[in-house]
């Protein structure tokens, strides 16, 4: 698959801090910091 897939994800129970994604796709693990403040 090529192109662009978007997924939103409902933040607001999170508290503020670093978090580390994992996006896991048929090509390979991708791994993403997110700094929510």
């Amino acid at each position: 698959y090529t192109g662009e897939y978007t997924k939103e994800i409902d933040l607001v129970k999170y508290t503020k801090g670093i978090y580390f994604l994992e996006i896991t796709t048929e090509n390979g693990v991708i791994y993403k910091k997110m700094i929510m403040i």
